[in-house]
């Protein structure tokens, strides 16, 4: 026994690792499920390590969900393509045209913009001049953080015409990233650090379930249940009313149990005692006495010693029915 508990506790521990390392790779992989180009993804098509260099440079950068024409002119904005982005619309249109700096990140450098004039190229950086806007065009690929783990070149480039340029503040606006998926579940906004107490929470319970379901230590022998004495219900009812201190009725049930077992009515049981020369007639006759009694104004230990004869005259009609059958044995 002691041996299948052991070999239990090792299958338990395993299930443990295997069960906590199937939950962190489906985290992972929920983090995977981030859109491409995201501050917050960590994947190799995230990018998180641009943004987080640059708050351990001191840039004033944030993170924002809001449309572009939301913010001043005076702030530069990064956008990169896909999701909902439309640059060419109106309202980002009216923000360039003010003087706001759009750095828009392509695939390729394609960035299909109808408005201003492609008024210089550095490097890998376009600039389209519009009014008092500016339009900064880059390959989106080379912030990524699989590009940067290669090369940081072209990041470093992007930077350095950033750094060009006055400006109170830069946002990275995934507004458009994050407008076809804004329906996250509570288990997204749950901390990591909560998620492994559930998780832990959820190995609990399930051991919990699992020795609950299962029979330990030795076998206890079930014994068969005792054997009924006879007119056992009555005894109990008895006792009952004897709590309720309804001694009338404890009496009655005593002599109608009395008056089955000699299978006799209430007038002429009393002759059948002395026709038989049963033992303790005086008792017979007593009992006999006070049930015909019309005095209900009795003691309850006047109810009970009458109930002591009644079980005593009981066991002589038991006596007597038991001597009967061992005679027609030896009979037979």
């Amino acid at each position: 026994m002691k041996r299948k508990a052991n070999n239990d506790l090792i299958l338990f521990i395993i299930l443990i690792a295997l069960f906590l390392w199937v939950s962190f790779y489906l985290s992972s992989r929920m983090d995977n499920k981030l859109p491409n180009y995201s501050t917050l993804n960590k994947s190799s098509m995230g990018s998180s390590v641009f943004y987080e260099t640059l708050r351990q440079l001191k840039y004033p950068i944030d993170r924002t969900i809001k449309p572009v024409n939301s913010y001043d002119s005076s702030n530069i904005q990064i956008v990169t393509q896909g999701g909902k982005l439309d640059v060419n619309s109106k309202e980002i249109k009216t923000w360039v045209e003010k003087g706001g700096i759009l750095i828009y990140l392509t695939n390729g450098n394609f960035s299909f913009i109808n408005y201003g004039a492609a008024s210089e190229v550095k490097g890998k950086v376009t600039l389209y001049k519009y009014n008092k806007g500016l339009v900064i065009n880059s390959d989106v690929s080379y912030i990524t953080n699989k590009a940067l783990t290669k090369q940081t070149n072209n990041a470093y480039e992007l930077l350095q015409e950033i750094d060009s340029h006055s400006y109170k503040k830069i946002y990275f606006n995934e507004a458009h990233l994050y407008s076809a998926r804004d329906t996250k579940s509570l288990w997204d906004y749950i901390p990591m650090n909560f998620k492994y107490i559930i998780y832990q929470l959820i190995l609990v319970i399930m051991a919990f379930f699992y020795y609950k379901g299962k029979r330990f230590g030795k076998t206890l022998p079930l014994y068969e249940e005792v054997e009924r004495i006879e007119n056992e219900y009555l005894y109990s009812a008895a006792s009952l009313y004897r709590q309720a201190k309804c001694s009338d009725l404890i009496l009655n049930n005593y002599y109608k149990s009395f008056l089955k077992q000699m299978n006799k009515t209430d007038e002429n049981w009393l002759g059948y005692w002395q026709d038989e020369n049963l033992p303790s007639v005086s008792k017979a006759k007593k009992v006999y006495e006070f049930m015909h009694l019309q005095n209900e104004d009795l003691k309850v230990k006047e109810y009970l010693s009458i109930v002591t004869i009644l079980e005593q005259l009981s066991c002589i009609i038991k006596k007597r029915r038991e001597e009967h059958w061992k005679t027609l044995r030896r009979t037979q």
